[in-house]
Order: structure tokens, then sequence, then C-alpha cells
């Protein structure tokens, strides 16, 4: 079931992006053109999900079980960047202080910094670990722990190293999808077009976490604040990125 899986939900809406792209292909391409063989031209060439799991690196054996049922159920686009940190080079136990500084200088850190963080990217094709992690496909060292004000923002700017194109859409782990909507993507993509092209298009939510009253109070506040709201605030000049456009 899906009804509490919030994340699962969410990835499962955003990957009907993949199959609303084959039917736009099996509609628009030329039926005799290249493109219409057979293992030539797959979705995930333009298309990937990045969820930014921060806190991967510290899942328990269930959690990380779970992350990788979810990489078999979506092989093809779906990816996940995550926070490494390793500590510094072992200190020596006569004089700790001495010896922070020392290896931090090896290590080419701050002295006050215990620790040095990479944002790593991982997908169905990396190697598996004894653990059942899997080996990082990318890793980028960070100058420091990443997470310094608000998590959601700092949380995709870790993650927005690892994009891929010129249109990114972030959402929260809170809402769905579903394939109708997703074969509205030409359209959107329209906006971007012509003299008046648009840099920032707000869509509004369909939040799943709507369990009880109060789940279902927030969720209406967030619909009204994601559609009337935003659209006067754009007449105004004002309308401002708040998270998930």
């Amino acid at each position: 079931s899906m009804r509490l899986q919030t994340l699962w939900r969410t990835v499962a809406g955003m990957m009907l992006y993949h199959p609303a792209l084959e039917a736009h292909a099996a509609v628009q391409r030329i039926p005799n053109g290249a493109l219409a063989q057979d293992g030539i031209w797959d979705p995930s060439v333009c298309f990937s999900c990045i969820v930014s799991m921060q806190n991967y690196k510290q899942f328990d054996p269930i959690k990380i079980a779970q992350t990788n049922r979810m990489f078999d159920k979506f092989p093809n686009s779906l990816k996940v960047a995550y926070i490494d940190q390793t500590d510094l080079f072992p200190a020596a136990a006569e004089d700790p202080h001495q010896a922070v500084r020392n290896h931090a200088t090896m290590d080419g850190v701050h002295k006050k910094q215990r620790r040095r963080y990479f944002s790593c990217l991982i997908d169905k094709h990396c190697a598996p670990l004894s653990d059942a992690r899997r080996v990082p496909k990318f890793k980028v060292e960070l100058p420091g722990y990443p997470i310094l004000g608000d998590g959601k923002g700092d949380n995709q700017n870790h993650a927005c190293i690892f994009m891929r194109g010129i249109f990114c859409q972030c959402i929260d782990a809170n809402q769905g999808a579903y394939f109708e909507q997703m074969l509205l993507l030409p359209c959107v993509l329209g906006e971007f077009r012509g003299r008046k092209a648009k840099r920032i298009i707000g869509l509004p939510e369909h939040i799943t976490s709507d369990f009880g009253s109060i789940g279902d109070f927030a969720a209406s506040s967030e619909i009204a604040f994601g559609t009337i709201f935003q659209r006067s605030f754009a007449v105004l000049g004002g309308r401002m990125h708040y998270g998930h456009p």
C-alpha cells in the first residue's frame, strides 16, 4: 500500500514521466525514422528523477532494503543523491588537539572541521557493497556540512550538481501525480519558449499526506497557497521560489 509511504508514492508519481514520454514518442515520431526502431531511444536519455536522500548513509538495513527495492522498481531513471561523511585522518591519543590540527592540514580542510563531507550519487547500476549499500557513481567533496538553514533548500542544493539538462522540477515528498497530468509536459515546456518566455513556473500540488482533519486542513491551505496566492503574487511581480516550482 502507498497510503502511508509518501516518498514511494512521490517517486512513483514522478516516474510516470517515463511512460508519458514513451507515449508522446510513439504518437509523434516518424514511423519509418531512425528513432522508431527498438532500442534507439529511451526516455531516460532526457528524464531522470533524483531523490535527495541526505540521510542515506545512516540508514538501517530495513531502509537500505527499501531503497534497493525502489531501484528495482524504477531501474532506468531513478537516482539517489545523499551526503557522505568521513572522519579526518585518525588523531593520536597523546595530544588530540595538536593531532587534529596536523591532520586537518594533511587533509586540506579547516582545522576545526572534524569530518569531510561529500555529495554522492547512486543508481540501479552502481555496484553493491557488503551491507547492501551501493558504490557512488559520482562523489563531490563539499566545503563543509551543507545543511546550514532550512533543510529542504539545502537538501536541494547539494543534489543540484547532479542534474542534467536545462529544466528542473522540484517537489516535496508528500506530493503525488497521475499519468494524465504527465501528458501535459509539452504544454509546460512551451511556457519557456517565445519572446516572453518564463523562468519559473508554479504548478499546483497534489498532496497525498492529507490524513485526518489537521492533515486535510494543511493540504487545503497549501493548495490555496500554490494556486490563487501565487497567481496574485505573479501579477504583482512578487512571486518567489519557495521550494518546488
